[in-house]
């Protein structure tokens, strides 16, 4: 990207009320959790650097570190996230602050209990508060002023469930006919022992779309007017009776530890549910 790419862009962002800062300074980077001298001190060739725009910088010496470890995962702070460090400040209660002690590198909260005496605490029950007493070969190096988190990644299957479930619901409905349906309810009606059992296939016609959730005096409008003479015609107490559990579900999420029926009735239910699916796309 060029300059001139770079200023068009910016403005496009400005004109969209939108702040975009250049991180146009370098500021050293260390790694917290390897014993070393002085942050502050004049860094070796070897040393990495990080980019941060200008306006971002303090008066006071800054630096960069890596977060390792989950001490501080209560503050949101957790392995892998970029921490920028403001040197020579003297913290507050409850600020996060860089110590060093016994030579290695730590992240903790500080704060001053009513007793006066200095803590540095872990955001982390598993971890226990320092003390910060005459005994204590502490030294607080700075306080943080920023945290730059990881470049979070979804996974492959995760964004292709999104963009599946996006297509289905674009996708144009399916158009079945009325002598489809029609054709459907006669050869199904033979399947059918008890009024009941006409749920399953009403909850098949409302996963082809045939009918809405619900609508029940439609679908049995359908079901009297092919099968009149049936010996076990549907009612809205019946099918309303059967929606509950994993049958208020498509039939593909029906499983048989939630259902309203067990064991054998199960499986009929979810034969006829079935064998309507497929009827019902025969001429689709």
């Amino acid at each position: 990207m060029t300059i001139e790419e770079l200023k068009e862009m910016f403005c496009d962002m400005q004109d969209k009320g939108l702040s975009p800062l250049l991180c146009d300074t370098e500021i050293p980077k260390y790694d917290v959790g390897v014993p070393c001298g002085e942050p502050l001190m004049a860094a070796d060739p070897s040393t990495e650097y990080a980019w941060i725009p200008r306006e971002l910088l303090s008066m006071n010496p800054e630096f960069m570190i890596t977060v390792k470890g989950d001490s501080m995962k209560d503050a949101g702070i957790v392995a892998g996230d970029m921490v920028k460090i403001v040197g020579d400040m003297l913290p507050s209660d409850g600020d996060i602050v860089l110590a060093c002690i016994d030579s290695e590198y730590t992240l903790k909260s500080y704060c001053e209990d009513e007793e006066g005496m200095r803590w540095l605490v872990p955001q982390n029950e598993r971890f226990n508060p320092i003390l910060l007493d005459d005994k204590s070969n502490v030294r607080i190096v700075g306080v943080v002023s920023e945290v730059i988190k990881r470049t979070p990644r979804v996974s492959y299957k995760q964004c292709m469930r999104v963009v599946n479930k996006w297509k289905l619901s674009q996708a144009a409905p399916l158009k079945i006919s009325k002598k489809q349906i029609a054709e459907t309810i006669k050869q199904i009606a033979p399947m059918i022992d008890v009024a009941r059992q006409w749920y399953a296939v009403y909850r098949a016609f409302v996963d082809k779309s045939v009918v809405s959730l619900k609508d029940y005096d439609t679908f049995i409008e359908m079901v009297v007017e092919v099968v009149p003479q049936h010996p076990c015609l549907p009612s809205r107490t019946e099918l309303n009776r059967m929606a509950v559990q994993s049958f208020a579900k498509p039939v593909q999420k029906w499983t048989p530890g939630d259902a309203p029926v067990k064991g054998k009735r199960f499986a009929d239910y979810q034969r006829i549910a079935i064998r309507t699916e497929e009827l019902l796309m025969m001429e689709a």
